[in-house]
């Protein structure tokens, strides 16, 4: 890691900041890549479970939520779950048509060599900062993707009201030249 960002250096422009950010999430990304294709996981397969793991058992929509991943995402680590014998699905309670995913025995012997060390790790190493600091980079976090999402959500609308314009555009001339 760039030793100015490890120090909290460097320019202090809000661009340089930003991008400051950006590097250190995506090298927490490849932390997580690492990890998940250490025990032969896609990263999605591994979030997935990370979410069954901590929840005790959840619907693919459950999980789409809790991991901000797209239900086809999480529909395709599921099967490819199953299909390894680590999850199985199993109708719920009130019997809609959701499923609950559940760790089958040998997932969670998998999860107990594989999956929850990881968890641990990252929990201590969350430990490791004093309270008064967990509690505010949690509530900065927390703040910054409300604020990404806003600033996002803007762009595509935009372009929602971009592509709208462009397809009436494209029917009125399609009318006057037909």
């Amino acid at each position: 890691m760039d030793s100015n960002l490890e120090r909290g250096g460097g320019p202090s422009s809000g661009s340089s900041r930003v991008r400051d950010i950006d590097i250190l999430f995506r090298e927490s990304d490849r932390l997580y890549y690492e990890v998940s294709r250490g025990c032969g996981l896609s990263l999605a397969a591994y979030w997935t479970l990370v979410s069954v793991v901590t929840q005790g058992s959840a619907t693919q929509a459950q999980i789409a939520d809790d991991m901000a991943m797209s239900r086809q995402t999480v529909n395709s680590a599921v099967k490819s779950l199953e299909k390894r014998g680590y999850v199985r699905l199993d109708p719920t309670d009130d019997g809609r048509h959701a499923k609950m995913v559940t760790l089958t025995d040998c997932g969670r012997a998998f999860c107990d060599d594989n999956v929850n060390p990881a968890v641990e790790a990252e929990e201590r190493a969350f430990a490791s900062l004093p309270e008064e600091d967990r509690a505010e980079f949690v509530r900065l976090i927390h703040g910054y993707v409300d604020a990404i999402d806003l600033e996002m959500g803007r762009i595509i609308r935009s372009r929602e009201t971009l592509s709208a314009d462009s397809d009436d555009k494209g029917e009125r001339e399609g009318r006057e030249h037909g």
